[in-house]
């Protein structure tokens, strides 16, 4: 009866297997094919690989004519970061200038434009052209700059109101001070009466009646991952961008920034899978994954009080029972990763990325670490519990060829490795293993 219960459902949850990995055409060890619900074949992922290879590099992986890549080196100029000439090429000078601009909104720093962040980027070009002269922006850009004007652009999507600087006020002017009055002859005072002795206090009695502190009986709510990232990325757009590898002073925070990042990351891999399913809505795919958050439930139950490779072994085991192919459960896994932190369903994200440890890739640890770190899905962990799974992530991404996974570039990777260790900057970029 359960195999039976296991492979129904998690034959549900295994929706498709395709590489998202952004730029990495080559990836050997990503799923390839497989059969998923609703009949899809080989030719239709094979087309929607090709749909995301969306990155700028020397030669852009998607069709942008060098005009556009001129318009973008000519926007970087403009907000102050050195692409150098423009002259349509992406190399290392505009990849660097990329870099410093991504930085600075909160972006992940590797260079790479895509194209959400290529459309604000000429979007606010255009906009600081026109607007640049007009108050409040002018006294942005008299005393900013233009990256200056860049953030202010930033924040106002971010739901920070934009306000003119208000002049500062003269001082008034000081009074000249009052001629001191003449002494005036007073009276002799009379004397204090003798006060009268005060009456015996009442005797303190019990009170009774049955007074008390109120004691009401609130229903548990489940910390929304959603709230969460929103209010850590006003931060870090306050603070003028995410914090970067050598300058992690608030280790929590800092953290808590690679979550929201690793989260994005999920969510924009789920939506490439996603896309290339005919006949189904997002609603049946949420159920499909309600499926699968169910059967690894006991696993989860199991994070606060077993090792990391105690969990991976128990959830193998179900997977195994189940007799689908990793490759079709760990894409099923992708998918119902970025489904929940859409939902706002933060044990189907937990779920969805044990399963994914459990099928090897265990750079998804990572996120197993955040949820535990912060109670999301799961009870607050002990964090010794939750940096042993931050760590087996981070030694596996440094030591195994094309084991990185949701944007763990090295930048990424040395952050996440300070921040754990307590913050102060003492991480070194690591060196991650070249592919065969």
């Amino acid at each position: 009866m359960l195999k039976s219960k296991l492979l129904s459902t998690l034959t549900m949850a295994a929706l498709i297997a395709v590489p998202v990995e952004r730029a990495q055409a080559s990836d050997a060890g990503a799923a390839i094919g497989g059969m998923i619900l609703g009949g899809i074949i080989v030719n239709e992922m094979n087309k929607n690989k090709q749909r995301q290879r969306t990155v700028y590099r020397t030669a852009p992986a998607y069709s942008v004519t060098r005009e556009e890549n001129r318009q973008i080196q000519t926007a970087l100029n403009y907000f102050g970061y050195n692409a150098g000439t423009a002259d349509g090429v992406m190399g290392s000078r505009s990849r660097s200038a990329v870099s410093q601009y991504q930085a600075q909104m909160g972006f992940t720093p590797d260079g790479q434009i895509d194209p959400y962040e290529r459309d604000f980027l000429l979007g606010s070009y255009q906009r600081a052209l026109s607007s640049s002269h007009v108050a409040p922006y002018n006294q942005i850009m008299a005393t900013q700059g233009p990256s200056g004007l860049l953030r202010t652009y930033r924040n106002e999507q971010l739901g920070i109101a934009t306000t003119a600087a208000q002049p500062t006020p003269a001082p008034a002017p000081i009074p000249a001070p009052a001629p001191m009055p003449a002494p005036v002859a007073t009276a002799a005072p009379a004397p204090a009466p003798v006060p009268a002795p005060a009456p015996a206090p009442a005797p303190v009695t019990a009170r009774q009646d049955n007074a008390a502190l109120p004691s009401f009986t609130f229903g548990q709510t489940d910390r929304s991952v959603n709230e969460h990232c929103n209010q850590i990325n006003v931060l870090t757009a306050a603070n003028g961008g995410i914090t970067a590898p050598g300058r992690v002073q608030d280790a929590e925070f800092a953290l808590n920034e690679q979550f929201c990042l690793a989260r994005t990351h999920a969510m924009a891999e789920s939506t490439s899978i996603t896309a290339t399913i005919p006949n189904m809505t997002d609603a049946q795919i949420a159920q499909q994954c309600e499926g699968l958050a169910q059967v690894i439930a006991p696993q989860l139950g199991n994070l606060a009080g077993s090792r990391p490779d105690q969990v991976i072994a128990d959830t193998s085991a179900v997977l195994q029972q189940s007799g689908q192919p990793i490759d079709q459960l760990a894409a099923g896994g992708k998918v119902c990763l970025g489904v929940g932190y859409r939902t706002d369903n933060a044990q189907m994200a937990l779920a969805s990325a044990v399963l994914l440890a459990a099928s090897g890739q265990l750079g998804y640890g990572e996120v197993i670490s955040h949820h535990m770190r912060e109670g999301f899905g799961t009870a607050k962990a002990d964090p010794a519990r939750a940096n042993a799974w931050m760590q087996m992530a981070l030694d596996t991404v440094t030591s195994t060829a094309g084991a990185a996974v949701m944007g763990q570039s090295p930048d990424r990777v040395a952050v996440l490795q300070d921040a754990t260790a307590g913050g102060g900057g003492s991480a070194k970029l690591p060196s991650f293993p070249a592919k065969n």
